[in-house]
């Protein structure tokens, strides 16, 4: 495992985390557990994938959770840059009142991913704040932890959404850091717009987000065995919620891909993500698509929607017994698989 470029800007600067209980928030790789000084350390995690890896690579403690909420109080901590303010500002909220009064938040991160708003954001919880290094395209910032720090409250962040679906009105619950958090993404929607009643008994809604799709599924046909799985464990956190206020039933599993998911299917939707952090990535769906076939009953059926410029009808092609593009917009193609 590599560290990434946020990563080596902290070993550059190791010595800082070598007194004390450090906490480590979203970092973007596994090896930084290993490249700091480990009895300090720990990991909080909101993302399934860097959780399971450092689980498997370090001896450090690590928590999967949409929020955090230690035992002990930390003397320090970093976070790195998320990709939406809004998520770095709750994650801001949260870790500093897990952090002892004048203890360190630090917020690390690409110049690309926003970094260079960390002052601002960090004056939120530290009335001094100072760069502490900058270095591979990235740069470090600091503060020192006031009194006043509010205790955190996750559900203070929660917003409702109401949607209408097929004469349904279905409530979603969102938090910053969740996909099209506080609206309704016009991918999604178009394949809302071709749902119709379904037979089928077991059904996965892959990266499910809040559980839009899920849910209106179950809401169209409550007879369906449904799993709903995704990497973050906010969106998870919203899925729950969101299952829970509109009455249906589903398994939620948090996995890195279908990692974690056993059985087969006869029916999968997926709007999948094609973004790790602020960097494109395309394997997340490459993956799916060719792994699919060990979760799916002989003539199950897949529908995906995802970004025109997006090319996975190749793919889909070569993998799938039947595939078709059901519908377009100037943005958004919606393809149908057969196994």
């Amino acid at each position: 495992m590599m560290l990434s470029a946020p990563s080596q800007v902290l070993v550059r600067n190791a010595s800082l985390f070598s007194d004390g209980k450090w906490a480590l928030v979203n970092a973007a790789d596994a090896a930084i557990f290993n490249g700091l000084p480990e009895a300090s350390l720990c990991g909080f995690h909101q993302f399934y994938d860097i959780y399971e890896q450092a689980q498997q690579t370090s001896r450090c403690a690590h928590t999967f959770s949409a929020d955090f909420a230690p035992e002990e109080r930390l003397d320090g901590a970093v976070i790195y840059m998320p990709k939406a303010k809004k998520h770095a500002a709750m994650l801001i909220a949260n870790i500093a009142a897990c952090i002892k009064p004048n203890g360190t938040l630090m917020l690390v991160g690409e110049n690309k991913s926003g970094i260079k708003s960390a002052a601002k954001l960090l004056e939120s919880v530290g009335s001094q704040v100072n760069k502490i290094d900058s270095a591979r395209h990235c740069a470090l910032f600091a503060t020192q932890i006031d009194n006043t720090v509010k205790p955190f409250v996750l559900a203070d962040w929660v917003s409702e959404q109401g949607i209408t679906f097929n004469g349904n009105s279905i409530q979603l619950t969102s938090l910053p850091g969740v996909f099209s958090h506080g609206e309704l993404d016009a991918g999604t929607a178009l394949l809302l717009e071709e749902f119709s009643a379904q037979p089928d008994k077991n059904v996965l809604d892959f990266a499910c987000g809040n559980g839009v799709i899920g849910i209106c599924m179950a809401t169209l046909n409550p007879s369906i065995n449904l799993t709903m799985t995704d990497v973050s464990a906010l969106a998870l956190y919203c899925a729950e919620r969101s299952v829970a206020a509109n009455n249906v039933k589903a398994t939620i599993i948090p996995s890195n891909g279908l990692s974690n998911i056993e059985g087969k299917f006869n029916r999968v939707y997926t709007n999948p993500p094609f973004h790790t952090g602020i960097k494109t990535d395309y394997s997340i769906t490459e993956k799916l698509i060719k792994g699919l076939s060990t979760h799916m009953h002989n003539d199950a059926k897949l529908t995906l929607v995802a970004n025109r410029f997006l090319k996975y009808p190749d793919l889909l092609e070569a993998t799938f017994k039947h595939f078709a593009t059901i519908a377009q917009t100037s943005k958004f193609s919606l393809y149908h698989a057969v196994k």
